[in-house]
């Protein structure tokens, strides 16, 4: 039998393995936008290429530049 702690751990191990993996998934994505930037010319571009508003490109960048300055 596992006491609440040791069930509270787990949780607490989980959670931080699925943010890890959320934030790599996000700079992935972040590095994609860039490439489209890159091969597309704007942001407005790639926002029309994967049918999305340019904020979110814009956003999704700019987290990622500020997060690696």
């Amino acid at each position: 039998m596992t006491t609440w702690r040791t069930r509270h751990d787990e949780a607490v191990r989980k959670q931080q393995a699925a943010q890890r993996a959320y934030q790599e998934a996000t700079d992935e994505r972040a590095l994609a936008l860039l490439a489209g930037v890159e091969e597309l010319g704007s942001q407005a571009a790639v926002a029309r290429e994967l049918g999305i508003k340019t904020p979110s490109v814009n956003q999704a960048i700019r987290a990622y530049q500020k997060k690696t300055e």
